[in-house]
Formats: C-alpha cells, structure tokens, sequence
C-alpha cells in the first residue's frame, strides 16, 4: 500500500487564497439571482493584512485612550462597519450588476446588503474553495 503525501505547497492555503472563488449570489428562498461575486478567501495576504492594520489601529487607539484616562465606546455602528469593510476588501470582481466592479461601489453592495454580506464571508471562509485537497 503506498502512502500518499502531500508537499508544503500542496498546504498553502495562503498562496491559494489569492486565487478568486466566485459564488452566486442566491435570495433567502435559494432561487437564483444572475449575480456572481468573485472573492478572496480569507487567507489571502491582502484580507489579512488589512486585518490586521484594522485591528491593530483600533488596539492604538485605546491604548492611547488609556494613557490619556479615556475609554473609547464602540458602537453596533463600528461592528457593523468593520463587518461592511471586512467583506468589501474580499471582493475582488462581479457580473451580473450594473455598475462597474470597484471596491468603492463594494462597500455600498455590503452596506446595503447583509444576506449578500454573508454569503461573502461564507465563500471566503470556506478554505475548501480555494484548496485542492
């Protein structure tokens, strides 16, 4: 019996990442929408680093709060935000809408639009998409 095995390469999901999925955008009752939205996955260097800047400037932020003897209140209004812009920075294309694909026209879609949203952080999460194993 011969052992398969799998190389370094084979178990970047990193490097897969980068590789766009795209998914069709279907209604809360599962019918078909015509509209495919083309993302990242959530490893991809350019989701974590914006990540991770994000994060870490929100970590500033109170850190300097702190030092001053204040507390910085974050509202549902922040979360939902960060959420918009989390999605946003995954998308990478689009068919099937009328305007153009750019990340500024992005961060409206994700505005208007939270069962899309999750459909976005559902596709670039699922790491099966981007991985051949």
């Amino acid at each position: 019996m011969t052992k398969n095995t799998l190389s370094l390469a084979d178990l970047d999901l990193t490097t897969a990442s980068e590789k766009a999925f795209e998914f069709e955008y279907l209604r809360a009752d599962g019918g078909d929408t015509g509209v495919f939205i083309t993302v990242l996955g959530s490893q991809a260097p350019k989701v974590q680093e914006w990540v991770r800047k994000s994060l870490n400037r929100r970590r500033s932020q109170e850190a300097l709060a702190s030092k001053r003897g204040k507390e910085i209140d974050r509202t549902v209004e922040d979360d939902e935000q960060f959420g918009v812009d989390a999605a946003a920075i995954r998308i990478v294309a689009w068919r099937g809408i009328s305007e153009p694909y750019s990340h500024e026209n992005a961060l409206v879609l994700m505005s208007n639009n939270t069962e899309l949203r999750d459909q976005v952080f559902e596709a670039s999460n699922n790491l099966g998409n981007y991985s051949k194993i």
